[in-house]
């Protein structure tokens, strides 16, 4: 395959701002085919891609089309499984927003993905930024010794300049937290045994998962602060420790009485988002055969695991056992 051809299923400000922006810097895409419900979006597609692609109003008739290799998922949570389930039955090559709902199509999603033999990308972007890679690769140093504790600490103030309803105020933490217990998971690599949320109702609180042998994970967050976003990650090893600006990409790190600082800055963010473009062109690269994807359906598979878990700690104001 030298040129992917890409169909967008939803094509609102998300899918206008994000990927379409990172896809275009891309001279092995095609943008070819938009599924949208509005004629407003239908219009908007028209300005921002010009006339060389299909409409369609049911994203059914798009995954039909034989000349569309893979679809960009940019809906509303509600929409996102049944669009996916679709996708992958039709042979596309998949990139989506997280956080799939619990429904009966996200289960039929996770039996069917692993035999569909087309790329499955979850859009963590942290996951992709290259701080992350060479924080992994120090703690992989065997004088680093085994990771005890992943800290995420996240403040900014989306709650108040996001104009959400009592409702979305509520269910704010739980829809942010895939992309910030994906580094968590990132480092630790499995499923913890439980997990619990304080202060999701005020949006000022902490995530604690805890891991077999008396490892923890821990997402700070605060999202009534600063307007500027500040993200960082600390990660304690048995003989070392490392702490990280993951939006400066400056990190500085200590294994015993060595020492050191260095930098790993990611592209220009899109949107303010890092990772965001680094994550688009690894979903591409992966359907080239040139990389694989950090972020497929096994790791999704945990990552769903600890939104549900969380979700039922704040409706039950307890600590949950994951499975």
């Amino acid at each position: 395959m030298n040129t992917i051809r890409v169909g967008f299923i939803g094509f609102g400000a998300w899918t206008q701002k994000a990927y379409v922006p990172a896809l275009k810097e891309n001279d092995k895409v095609e943008l070819v085919a938009v599924a949208a419900r509005s004629k407003e979006s239908h219009s908007l597609a028209r300005a921002i891609l010009g006339d060389s692609f299909t409409s369609y109003t049911d994203y059914k008739k798009l995954l039909a089309d034989p000349n569309i290799d893979a679809v960009m998922i940019g809906t509303p949570p509600a929409l996102s499984s049944s669009a996916t389930l679709s996708a992958i039955k039709a042979g596309k090559h998949t990139f989506i927003e997280p956080p799939l709902d619990d429904s009966t199509s996200t289960k039929n999603l996770f039996k069917l993905v692993y035999k569909s033999g087309k790329v499955f990308h979850v859009d963590t972007e942290i996951r992709y930024l290259p701080i992350i890679k060479s924080i992994r690769n120090i703690t992989l140093n065997a004088d680093f010794g085994s990771i005890n504790k992943v800290t995420v600490n996240l403040e900014n103030n989306w709650a108040n300049e996001w104009n959400l309803d009592e409702v979305g105020l509520l269910d704010m933490v739980t829809g942010l937290s895939p992309w910030y217990l994906d580094p968590i998971d990132f480092m630790f690599r499995r499923t913890p045994e439980n997990i619990a949320v304080v202060g999701a109702d005020k949006q000022v609180g902490q995530v604690k998962l805890h891991y077999s042998g008396d490892c923890e994970g821990v997402w700070n967050f605060n999202l009534h602060s600063d307007p500027e976003l500040s993200l960082n990650l600390s990660i304690k090893g048995t003989n070392g420790f490392i702490l990280a600006d993951l939006i400066t990409g400056n990190y500085n790190w200590n294994i015993g009485s060595d020492s050191g600082s260095a930098n790993s800055q990611c592209s220009e963010p899109i949107l303010g988002f890092v990772g965001m473009r680094e994550s688009v062109n690894i979903f591409l690269e992966t359907i080239l055969g040139n990389a694989i994807t950090l972020s497929g359906p096994e790791v999704y598979t945990r990552i769903h695991k600890l939104v549900q878990g969380l979700k039922e700690s704040q409706s039950l104001s307890s600590a949950i056992n994951i499975k």
